[in-house]
């Protein structure tokens, strides 16, 4: 049997490459890299949803949630284009970043990719105009730092700033990396209208029906152009649009179909360790939560301090009764706000929440939820109070129905969110609202702390109703009798 020589060995690994670069985008990725590279679990896990976004006819809507510096722009918005050309030479792109700058440093990161050797090599039909060409004045294809066309094909690729005009350029593939500069723009409410109504007003009327859209951002506010275009459109388990894939710096949840990784562990610990991540989150604890693990919240308020609320091992002996404030909302869809739930118990003029919980369920599962939890820590001396607003009213009727629960609708007093919450701010400084220690403790105290500037405040909500009805009522009762007496 006659031996291969290495040299045969190479160029035989070397045609395998090539062959299977043409149809794997990991592949392809790893053959065209400049230089040798670690690559880490997550980079086959993104570059395989990409492959299938670009095939796919039926995969139109992307977007992949990615801590700074973890290589999502190399994926996304250096090498898929190249790939893309050589699976459709005709598919017109538009690539968009938060300035026009940017977008031609990476159009002709692009263009050098296409002009490679390895790439030719790959996609032998796919080249671009030898020289530059600003328009295509004498019918030559253009190219440019904004503009490229294949030659001997309809395929092009225009890239822009946001804000920058695109009319007259249709896109099959529309990509969005990036689209917001700062944490300045981010907080801006002028700066994320302005990016939404640039989606809105002109890419979306440059795409087709069976035109895609990849979005990979680092989240900095809830409020930014990818949670819009979510509340707007949905996810795909929610039945609506868009296939969200989010990839935490440090695994804190198991959301995602994709990350093998157990709680606690880093994305890519040989570029970012785990002991470098915990350093970053001590600095910023909010910082971290957005960039990082994809988790945007906004700026805490002024109304409701963290260190107005003791958290207690235990409760102190009592004959007190548990009961419930209930804030219910509509629907399951994660995008759409959720039913809240606090329970409490006052045990000489101090209330301690004893738990609280968000749900998205419908109507049925919610009021299955709100039964076993009575049934947990209730008694039949117990209070169930629901704002009757969304579908409450139902609840009410239902649990009456079907329960032996104490349910009452609960009747809000006069003011807004914000007025009652300031009329309360006293009782919850004085200390005389304490939280039973448990695994809710901490995102309660971030959106209390938040309102009034989170998305959601229903734990507000609830919170007003514990207070003025644990609280305001009872004392208000007590003097009444002793008036009395």
């Amino acid at each position: 049997m006659q031996k291969i020589s290495k040299a045969d060995q190479i160029a035989l690994l070397e045609e395998y490459a090539i062959r299977k670069s043409r149809t794997d985008y990991f592949t392809f990725l790893k053959y065209l890299f400049p230089t040798n590279v670690f690559w880490n679990w997550h980079h086959e896990a993104v570059c395989n949803i990409l492959n299938d976004f670009v095939k796919d006819p039926d995969f139109n809507r992307l977007m992949i949630f990615m801590p700074p510096q973890h290589q999502k722009s190399t994926m996304m918005t250096e090498y898929l284009p190249p790939f893309a050309f050589g699976n459709n030479p005709n598919m017109q792109t538009i690539l968009t970043m938060y300035n026009a700058t940017l977008a031609a440093k990476y159009n002709r990161k692009i263009q050098r990719i296409i002009d490679s050797e390895k790439y030719k090599k790959v996609f032998p039909s796919v080249r671009l105009n030898e020289k530059n060409v600003v328009t295509t004045g004498k019918g030559s294809y253009v190219r440019n730092s904004e503009e490229f066309e294949i030659v001997g094909h309809q395929g092009l690729m225009k890239t822009v700033g946001v804000g920058g005009g695109i009319a007259g350029t249709p896109a099959k593939l529309a990509l969005l990396d990036d689209v917001i500069k700062s944490v300045e723009e981010a907080n801006s409410i002028t700066f994320r209208n302005k990016t939404y109504d640039w989606y809105t007003d002109e890419l979306e009327a440059r795409l087709h029906n069976d035109s895609k859209v990849a979005f990979t951002i680092t989240r900095r506010h809830e409020d930014d152009l990818a949670g819009r275009l979510l509340d707007r459109d949905g996810t795909v388990e929610e039945g609506g649009k868009w296939r969200v894939i989010k990839l935490e710096a440090i695994k804190e949840t198991h959301e995602s179909d994709i990350d093998p990784r157990n709680i606690g562990e880093a994305l890519f610990p040989d570029l970012h360790s785990l002991e470098r991540l915990e350093e970053i989150r001590s600095k910023s604890v909010r910082t971290f939560t957005s960039l990082y693990q994809q988790r945007p919240a906004p700026l805490e308020g002024t109304l409701i301090r963290k260190d107005y609320f003791d958290i207690v091992e235990r409760l102190p002996a009592h004959n007190g009764v548990f009961n419930a404030y209930i804030d219910t909302a509509y629907t399951a869809k994660q995008q759409n706000d959720p039913s809240a739930i606090l329970l409490a118990i006052t045990v000489e003029n101090v209330m301690y929440v004893v738990r609280y919980a968000e749900v998205r369920a419908e109507f049925s599962e919610l009021c299955d939820y709100i039964d076993s939890m009575m049934d947990l820590y209730g008694n039949s001396q117990s209070r169930i109070k629901i704002e009757p607003k969304a579908n409450g009213k139902s609840v009410v009727q239902y649990l009456r129905k079907q329960t032996k629960l104490n349910v009452i609708e609960y009747i809000m007093p006069e003011g807004d969110k914000i007025a009652r919450t300031n009329a309360n701010q006293p009782i919850m400084e004085a200390r005389r609202v304490k939280l039973l220690k448990g695994s809710w403790n901490a995102s309660f105290l971030d959106a209390l702390a938040m309102f009034p500037n989170a998305k959601h405040d229903e734990s507000v909500d609830c919170l007003n109703m514990a207070i003025e009805d644990e609280l305001k009522r009872t004392v208000a009762k007590k003097r009444r009798a002793a008036h009395v007496g």
